[in-house]
């Protein structure tokens, strides 16, 4: 098991702050946030709570293997409602806990002030393998897991969170469990918050190598083939048992 980090445990505190605040994949659902729980800019010594994220998603290669340089914009609150579990950047969760859809909600850190005027933005939250069928030999990669759209926000409630309300998610590929081989070591899950047009998007022609039929193509080149732009991230780990 990988160690808990002073910044992993911090991220705990400001998760369990807005527990109340989550997404199922149900439609006409309208879920604000409880009024008092509007949730301020995390800050961690010298960096700000999302540049902190940005360096989490080098040190573990997100950047790198599986997405192109990024600041993220958004924070993906993301949790196994049947299991208790909760993704915190890079944190190791049984292959049993994520069985389910998980539920999710994101956060700006942009003010009002800085948005397009209240303007609604349209998201597409996804789901990836850049480990398999190991990170040794990802000959496999990246597998695609899940893929749902139509994630809209209307306008920004103060300071610095968006209400997901009355959305209808559509789901391009349904979410598949993680289920890593045996003896293939930990894989690396990782959710991607795209921000971008939804109408016209397609599902890919396979979920191994996100249907471009070579190894380590996945989410990156969909996205750049659908002018989507990558806005946030959050991973986690998980190993089969035999290992």
């Amino acid at each position: 098991m990988r160690a808990t980090s002073s910044f992993t445990i911090a991220i705990t505190g400001l998760l369990l702050a807005n527990q109340g605040s989550t997404y199922p994949i149900d439609n006409d659902v309208q879920l604000p946030f409880n009024e008092g729980e509007l949730q301020q800019p995390f800050s961690d010594g010298s960096y700000s709570f999302f540049s902190t994220i940005r360096d989490v998603l080098v040190d573990h290669e997100i950047i790198g293997d599986v997405l192109d340089d990024f600041e993220p914009s958004y924070y993906l609150d993301i949790s196994y409602p049947n299991s208790h579990e909760t993704v915190l950047l890079g944190n190791d969760i049984p292959v049993d806990s994520v069985s389910n859809r998980p539920v999710f909600t994101f956060h700006s850190i942009n003010s009002p002030s800085n948005t397009d005027g209240g303007k609604k933005s349209t998201f597409t939250l996804v789901l990836t393998d850049p480990d398999a069928k190991s990170r040794d030999n990802p000959k496999w990669s990246e597998m695609c897991h899940w893929i749902l759209t139509n994630l809209t926000t209307p306008i920004p409630v103060p300071p610095a969170v968006f209400q997901v309300m009355k959305a209808k998610p559509g789901e391009l590929e349904e979410y598949l469990s993680p289920g890593p081989p045996p003896k293939t070591g930990a894989h690396r899950y990782v959710f991607v918050l795209l921000e971008g047009e939804t109408s016209t998007l397609k599902a890919p022609a396979d979920r191994k190598h996100w249907g471009y039929g070579k190894p380590r193509h996945g989410v990156r080149n969909w996205a750049k083939e659908n002018d989507l732009t990558v806005v946030g991230a959050n991973f986690f780990y998980a190993q089969n048992e035999e290992q």
